[in-house]
């Protein structure tokens, strides 16, 4: 059997990583997966998907906090964010198995840390191009506004990422590559990365789009 190839991406809120993501997995004729993930857990577990998107990435409650919004909400439904984490795991684990496909995020890198073809890939930018991308995505006229949104959502992934990986999110040793997006532009970084994946991983690959293979 054919090994599957998987991208795992992490990313800095407004660096872009999201396209590139979707870039990567059309050339290279992959499965995407973003909030798929969320889908898929949700069929393979047997949970509402809503109740899944609620902690998906975000900062870990401690038990006892936890607890007390159960008994609070009455919501006999809750699960803890360690099962959330398992139950998104084997998603993972599953989707990897299957398919050659793009993860985004959900400590993806982690999860296949052991899957000799997985390749990690964190994409990240100086704050003032993120400002800008985040303000044109998001319809805000406020740079304020919109450095403040990317502060919560690195926050944000940061802290589940370290919580559940034990590594540093963004920090250039707890991935395979992290290049500044900026430097080159999201078509030449995706050129980039796609000729790095073709030398890491040869005929498993074939960029449709590229000129020369």
């Amino acid at each position: 059997m054919t090994p599957k190839v998987v991208i795992s991406i992490g990313r800095q809120f407004g660096s872009g990583g999201r396209i590139l993501g979707s870039t990567l997995a059309k050339r290279f004729d992959m499965k995407f997966y973003d909030n798929e993930i969320i889908t898929e857990a949700a069929k393979q577990s047997g949970f509402d998907e809503k109740l899944i998107l609620e902690k998906d990435e975000k900062p870990v409650q401690s038990t006892f906090f936890a607890n007390i919004q159960h008994v609070i909400s009455g919501n006999d439904s809750a699960i803890s964010d360690e099962n959330i984490f398992k139950i998104q795991s084997q998603a993972i684990r599953k989707v990897a198995a299957e398919n050659s496909c793009v993860i985004m995020g959900r400590c993806s890198d982690y999860v296949l840390r052991d899957y000799p073809y997985c390749i990690s890939v964190f994409f990240w930018s100086p704050l003032e191009d993120r400002i800008k991308r985040v303000c044109e995505r998001c319809n805000i006229e406020d740079k304020e506004k919109a450095r403040q949104l990317i502060e919560k959502e690195d926050s944000m992934r940061a802290k589940y990422y370290n919580y559940f990986t034990g590594k540093t999110w963004g920090e250039a040793k707890s991935y395979n590559l992290c290049i500044d997006v900026s430097l080159l532009g999201l078509e030449r970084t995706a050129d980039f990365v796609c000729k790095l994946l073709k030398i890491k991983f040869g005929d498993l690959l074939t960029d449709k789009y590229a000129i020369y293979e």
